[in-house]
């Protein structure tokens, strides 16, 4: 099925891939996507938990459609989700979400799209030594609380200005956007490992216009003179 349209892709990927990807995410994706390519925000494209390549797919499709051909790197263990800890939903089963690299290739393969850089192995191994130097854009789908610090650790210091980090599970999308932020339920680290790494800062995390589902990061650019 290779070179489908985009519209296509996001058919297949909605009806195919639901633990991972909906309207409600995709959009957001694109959206933040197309303004990095409009304003030339400098970096590569960064996702951190990428299970079967679903979201991977739909970040290189969007950036094909743009005409934007910039590197695409994905970071997971390929074992699933680690213990959690005290900050995490001891329900939550560790090993949930195991696919492997394959699964990833294979699907861009399918669509007839350029691969991604995948890189096997937990954040804290890849991190440190395998991001690269400028980032424009990640989407962090960790989880658990050590996996998000993690992530947001080691790329934030790396974001071109302008660039924007989005984390998904951000807090629960059934509270009102104009009530308190809550954690969601099932994934309580992913707040708190935010409002911890980002206590000190100016420029905290928030909910996506369209829901708290995914929490947005934009890196700060130069005013200008």
């Amino acid at each position: 099925m290779p070179h489908l349209h985009r519209d296509q892709i996001r058919s297949v990927l909605e009806s195919e891939y639901t633990r991972t990807v909906d309207r409600g995410r995709l959009p957001v994706v694109e959206r933040e996507l197309t303004r990095l390519t409009r304003e030339d925000i400098k970096g590569a494209v960064v996702e951190l938990g990428c299970y079967r390549g679903a979201m991977t797919t739909w970040v290189r499709a969007v950036l094909t459609a743009l005409g934007d051909e910039r590197a695409v790197h994905t970071y997971d263990s390929f074992q699933g989700l680690p213990r959690g800890g005290e900050k995490d939903n001891a329900a939550v089963p560790a090993g949930e979400f195991t696919a492997g690299p394959e699964d990833v290739t294979a699907l861009h393969d399918r669509f007839g799209l350029r691969r991604p850089t995948v890189h096997p192995g937990w954040f804290a191994d890849t991190l440190p030594g395998r991001l690269p130097d400028t980032i424009a854009f990640v989407y962090l789908d960790g989880d658990m609380y050590d996996s998000i610090l993690t992530g947001l650790t080691h790329c934030v210091p790396r974001l071109a200005p302008g660039a924007v980090v989005l984390v998904d599970d951000y807090a629960d999308p059934t509270v009102p956007l104009d009530q308190p932020t809550v954690a969601k339920p099932k994934y309580p680290g992913v707040l708190k490992a935010c409002q911890d790494y980002f206590a000190a800062a100016p420029y905290p995390v928030t909910c996506a216009a369209e829901s708290c589902e995914l929490g947005i990061y934009r890196q700060p650019q130069p005013a200008a003179v």
